[in-house]
């Protein structure tokens, strides 16, 4: 038991230098994901008081360890005991070839597996479909496999609703099986459902997580050719698994998770489909056991070179720490910049509206300990219905306040960015410049 405990420490300390030190530059959204957990913390309801276009388990289960200490360390922390619990799970499934499922999952170029360890609801998915699969095999309480999938639904809601449908198969071959994995599925539906009514904010999450998906897919239509290639061979090879096995009800689930991908079809999104492709191809292979001494030395490597190649070519990296936000790494020039920027909005003496990137509207307000609000994720498809027009009347309704705004951003000709340059350049059109602080320019609105 001793033994086991320390294994579990050992690797739960793997996983957070990993996410702290190793590879945080690969971090993607985990600054807004956190922002999620840290605005639940502070007591402010989703829908209501901040804009979010998923239910919310997520950001309330990350929260727990929030209510104490607010850094994001503690983010990282929670998602490094996730990572181990979910290690240790893989151990029961797949034996000592969790060597080599850990080591895809450090993979960080050119397939960017790494992308999936950082904390957020699509990790979440993807972890409690794991244990969704575990349940499954070990043929446990059908309520729980159905609980299961709710949790799904209650942390992403399209990703909830495609992964029920293989339930109905039990509808024609044991409908007891079927009526209990529906009630486990619908409880944690009517618990959401029950809180949202409670707090006065359904209509909010009908628009924001439902209506809103017409402007979101409409507005993030990324494609990257090379992952699109990549998803097609996992269906693929998902699709030849069930015709050489009609039966295994479990790679109809997965097949169903690829919806992961829409309607973003990047390194992020492909690459947490990947890892549950990946899984149902180590089931399936045997792997010696010469190899897995190589597998440790090999994941080894992956850290050491990941570690140098970042600090040596990606150019004057360093460590800065701001208020609930220690060990940040980035370029010596972009830490040094927030300063100054966190110096100079800090001494205005009225509102300060931070309009940028989601992730940088984030970082800035919660070093301030502030609350988040509609204005801090203005990406596409993130406002409801009609959200472009929503947010500008919002924005005219402002007044006697300070706008940050970054410039690349709103000059940026790619169409493909999530940031909302529309309602960047109104900003600018209506309101004084005052000050300019690298890339970032303020704006005074009478």
């Amino acid at each position: 038991m001793t033994k086991k405990f320390f294994q579990y420490i050992l690797i739960t300390s793997f996983f957070f230098v990993a996410l702290v030190f190793i590879f945080t530059l690969s971090r993607g959204d985990t600054f807004v994901n956190y922002g999620f957990s840290y605005a639940v913390s502070r007591g402010e309801i989703p829908y209501l008081d901040y804009n979010m276009v998923i239910t919310p388990f997520a950001p309330f289960f990350y929260s727990i360890f929030l209510f104490f200490c607010k850094n994001i360390l503690v983010f990282y922390l929670e998602q490094a005991i996730l990572l181990s619990v979910l290690y240790f799970l893989l151990g029961k499934l797949l034996g000592k070839k969790r060597l080599l499922f850990l080591l895809i999952l450090l993979i960080p170029y050119p397939i960017a597996m790494v992308s999936t360890i950082f904390p957020g609801y699509n990790f979440l998915i993807i972890f409690l479909f794991f244990i969704f699969i575990y349940c499954f095999q070990k043929k446990k309480n059908s309520y729980l496999l159905g609980i299961l999938l709710g949790l799904i639904f209650c942390t992403k809601q399209t990703i909830g609703i495609l992964l029920f449908l293989p339930t109905f198969y039990y509808l024609f071959q044991d409908r007891k099986k079927f009526m209990k994995m529906t009630i486990g599925y619908l409880l944690p539906i009517l618990l959401l459902v029950s809180y949202l009514f409670i707090t006065n904010s359904f209509s909010s999450f009908f628009d924001l997580c439902f209506l809103g998906l017409f402007d979101f897919g409409s507005s993030n239509t990324n494609i990257n050719l090379f992952y699109f290639l990549l998803f097609f061979i996992g269906e693929g090879y998902l699709i030849y698994r069930i015709y050489k096995d009609k039966n295994n009800l479990l790679l109809y689930y997965a097949v169903l998770l690829g919806s992961l991908i829409l309607p973003i079809i990047d390194y992020y999104h492909v690459s947490l489909f990947l890892v549950i492709c990946f899984y149902f191809w180590l089931e399936n292979i045997t792997v010696k056991e010469k190899w897995y001494s190589k597998i440790i030395i090999m994941i080894v490597s992956i850290l050491v070179i990941w570690s140098f190649v970042s600090w040596n070519y990606l150019g004057g990296l360093n460590i800065s720490h701001f208020s609930n936000f220690s060990f940040v790494i980035n370029r010596k020039e972009y830490n040094e910049t927030s300063k100054k920027l966190i110096q100079y909005t800090n001494s205005l003496k009225k509102p300060v509206i931070y309009f940028m990137r989601g992730s940088e509207n984030y970082f800035y307000k919660i070093t301030r300990n502030l609350k988040l609000d509609y204005f801090d994720l203005p990406n596409q498809g993130n406002y409801g219905y009609n959200g472009v027009n929503k947010m500008k009347k919002k924005i005219e309704n402002v007044h006697d306040t300070y706008f940050v705004i970054d410039r690349v951003l709103v000059k940026n000709q790619d169409s493909n960015q999530q940031y909302i340059k529309e309602l960047g350049q109104y900003v600018v059109e209506t309101s004084k410049k005052t000050q300019t602080i690298g890339v970032y320019d303020i704006y005074y609105k009478e």
